[in-house]
């Protein structure tokens, strides 16, 4: 919790002598120390030194680009991930150099030495005040309790522990909680919940979501068509690469073709996913010393001489089982070294590796290089023999990526290993990761360097609680340029607190997701008050679904899909994907996240085929088998034909009702909702009931029938076929289900 103090006791700071705050904060080490009301070191800086002071006043100079690029206080940009916790470490620094017993922080933006920036704050002001309340504490550094703002979600209404499971488990594992799973965690609580999640993300679903999520970061999916992935192999380092040409058999041949370039293309994804799934420490992915085939793939390879983990129970013929192994000769490093990602972020004899380093430092150090620059550059304004190590404007990027994009020296332009004969480039910063090179003796493995240096970095750890974070909710984690202090602080609290889970739980990719998932960034779905609209907008996770993640709820819930022709017309790019928001990772990379006219259209269609064929289908099995409709048959009918209520009927009608908003929707259906969904039910059967008798409308619902199986795509039996709709209810139900399946809380999660 921040405490701001008064001005007169600020002002007083740097007249008395040794003034502590009331805040509750004792030095590191008191084994008294009261954890209420403390206020650390760290949110001491961001609110009263860096935002009041540093960022409005000194930053302006005091940056990489900026006139005192050359000092030794150049703090780091707001853009950069950890920006804040470096600028406190920077400060401290500086703020060790004194004159006559006095910082240099204080003295120089007072001006009572030589400052080249001239006065910036007042000798008596707040802004001294809080500096040297800052200095003092680096002689007494305060220990506090480091939890979450949890006033912060004061007014935020949390989903409870069940509604929670339906929501985890239909991104997760694209389908309802079973029930018991239910039953669980309804007696258990958030402590069963935890179990159960536990048990789902041992299940192939997670693991195809996974991929799915790391996907639209990488987009190697991008070469799965034809003979993309396997073209993208080098002819001479692998001989047989297309070992298929050679089977006489066109099917045969063409079989073998789409499987081994499906291997080849999964490869960096399967080995997200081989970590995972082995509970491998998360850091893998980018240490690995081996690559990921499937049987097909490893011809591709040619492989028969590698080295492989014991295959015992591998089915060689099963495309989708993957197992480890080493090209000789490679030193392989996770993704970093993969074909499909060294292609896909490729490079040129201009840029470098710049493009992958920037790839690395956003896919796994959750950092956009781009925006660590203050200004746009002006290219008219560039005079340097070498802008990118000299000129201010350029190396604030450059030296950044530049040392990465060296240690990528031995991986050339089509992702071949290729050891550089006369070095890298000698007007680049050299080889490594921030200031430290990589060792002489590394230079023909550098990536495997890097991968070590990257995976003991933390930000590895947070950079995987994003792509998280973004997966769960849907959302982008806040940054400080665009978020209030207290929303931003109230997320990096959290997320530090993820971090040290994940990172002391030896990178247990799944501790990492159960704490994201038991948030209250995940479990919020709304907030009371209009008074904090704005700033609470980053909490809750109701996103609009993806294509994949919509066909998977239709499943989930209808018990088949939406196909049409035999191709499921969300996952189909030739038929509903892309026009949703979905991506090909190819041309199409940007997933829309905001609905227009065409997806609206598209959300209806998909709400009126669905419930002409859930409706009439559900309808063929018995009552206790049923996912829809329970509580009635159609025979039931809410008024008799002298236009009086039913009561029996009617009970049962409003019973389904709930039954349907809590199965589709996921939620309790209150007496408002109810009527109106009933008040829908009973207008479209009277109309329809009304065209029946007066025969201008059909008994036979010739479109909405329900004659085969619409999984196995069999003949029902006879006496299970649906056919008519002698009283009109079959139709009213389908007008009740369309309205569900176009309902918000049915197209967002």
């Amino acid at each position: 919790m921040t405490i701001r103090v008064p001005d007169s006791m600020r002002q007083s700071l740097w007249f008395g002598i040794g003034v502590v705050l009331a805040t509750g904060c004792v030095a590191k080490g008191d084994p008294a120390a009261p954890d209420e009301g403390c206020v650390s070191d760290e949110k001491f800086f961001a609110a009263e030194v860096w935002g009041p002071t540093l960022s409005s006043n000194c930053f302006q100079c005091h940056n990489a680009q900026g006139a005192a690029n050359q000092t030794k206080f150049v703090l780091r940009s707001e853009a950069e991930t950890g920006f804040m916790e470096a600028n406190l470490k920077i400060v401290q620094d500086v703020a060790a150099f004194e004159v006559d017993g006095t910082s240099i922080l204080l003295l120089k933006p007072t001006l009572q030495i030589p400052h080249e920036g001239g006065m910036r704050i007042a000798a008596d002001g707040p802004e001294y005040a809080a500096i040297a309340e800052l200095v003092r504490r680096m002689d007494e550094p305060v220990a506090c309790e480091d939890a979450p703002d949890e006033t912060y979600f004061e007014g935020v209404v949390m989903a409870d522990d069940v509604s929670l499971l339906r929501k985890v488990a239909l991104n997760l594992v694209g389908r309802l909680p079973t029930a018991d799973e239910t039953a669980r965690v309804q007696d258990g609580g958030e402590a069963a919940l935890g179990a159960v999640l536990d048990g789902m993300m041992t299940e192939p679903a997670f693991y195809e979501r996974l991929k799915e999520i790391y996907n639209d970061q990488f987009l190697t999916d991008r070469y799965l068509r034809n003979n993309d992935a396997v073209d993208l192999l080098d002819a001479t380092d692998y001989p047989t690469r297309r070992f298929y040409e050679s089977d006489e058999d066109e099917s045969r041949r063409n079989t073998l073709r789409s499987l081994a370039n499906y291997g080849v293309a999964r490869e960096p994804l399967e080995l997200i996913a081989h970590v995972v799934r082995n509970n491998r420490p998360f850091t893998e992915i980018v240490t690995a010393d081996y690559i990921m085939m499937n049987s097909f793939s490893a011809r591709t390879y040619g492989a028969s001489d590698y080295a492989y983990v014991d295959r015992t129970e591998i089915d060689l013929y099963n495309p989708d089982e993957f197992f480890e192994a080493r090209v000789p000769g490679v030193p392989h490093a996770g993704v970093l070294t993969s074909h499909m990602f060294l292609n896909r972020f490729p490079t040129t004899d201009t840029n470098v590796n710049r493009h992958r380093a920037r790839m690395t430092y956003q896919f796994f150090l959750a950092t956009d290089v781009l925006k660590l620059a203050e200004r746009p550059v002006d290219p008219t304004q560039i005079q340097d023999h070498n802008p990118t190590l000299y000129n201010p404007g350029c190396n604030v990027c450059h030296a950044t990526i530049d040392p990465v994009a060296g240690a990528f020296q031995n991986w050339d332009d089509r992702g071949r290993y290729r050891v550089l004969e006369n070095g890298w480039h000698s007007d680049m910063r050299p080889p490594g990761f921030g200031e430290t090179t990589v060792p002489a003796g590394d230079s023909t493995q550098s990536l495997r360097w890097l991968g070590q240096q990257i995976a003991t970095d933390d930000r590895f750890a947070t950079s995987a609680i994003h792509t998280m974070y973004r997966a769960l909710t849907g959302e982008e984690p806040l940054s400080s340029q665009t978020a209030t202090l207290r929303a931003f602080e109230a997320q990096e609290d959290l997320f530090k607190a993820i971090r040290r889970q994940f990172i002391d739980s030896g990178h247990d990719f799944k501790v990492m997701v159960k704490a994201l998932v038991m948030s209250p960034y995940v479990r919020a779905k709304d907030y009371r008050g209009a008074d904090r609209a704005g700033e609470l907008d980053s909490v809750g996770s109701a996103h609009l679904l993806t294509p994949e993640q919509l066909d998977r709820k239709i499943e989930a819930v209808l018990g088949f899909a939406w196909e049409r022709n035999g191709r499921r017309q969300l996952l189909s790019t030739n038929e509903m994907m892309i026009f949703y928001g979905g991506i090909d990772s190819n041309q199409i990379t940007k997933r829309i996240t905001e609905p227009n006219g065409v997806m609206a259209s598209i959300a209806t269609r998909m709400a009126n085929e669905m419930s002409c064929l859930a409706v009439p289908q559900d309808f063929t099995h018995d009552a206790a088998d049923r996912r829809l409709f329970p509580h009635v048959e159609m025979s039931f009918v809410p008024e008799d034909d002298n236009g009086f209520e039913v009561p029996g009927a009617v009970e049962r009608i409003k019973d389904n009702i709930r039954h349907l908003h809590q199965h589709i929707l996921g939620e309790e259906v209150s007496s408002v909702e109810l009527e109106r969904t009933y008040a829908l039910f009973v207008d479209t059967w009277r109309e329809g009931r009304a065209g029946v008798i007066d025969e201008t409308i059909d008994r036979d619902s010739w479109n909405c029938r329900a004659e085969r199986d619409p999984i196995t795509g069999e003949d029902l039996p006879e006496e299970r076929r649906v056919r008519r709709d002698e009283d009109y209810t079959m139709r009213a139900w389908m007008a009740v289900v369309t309205y569900l399946l176009s309902d918000y809380d049915f197209l967002y999660e």
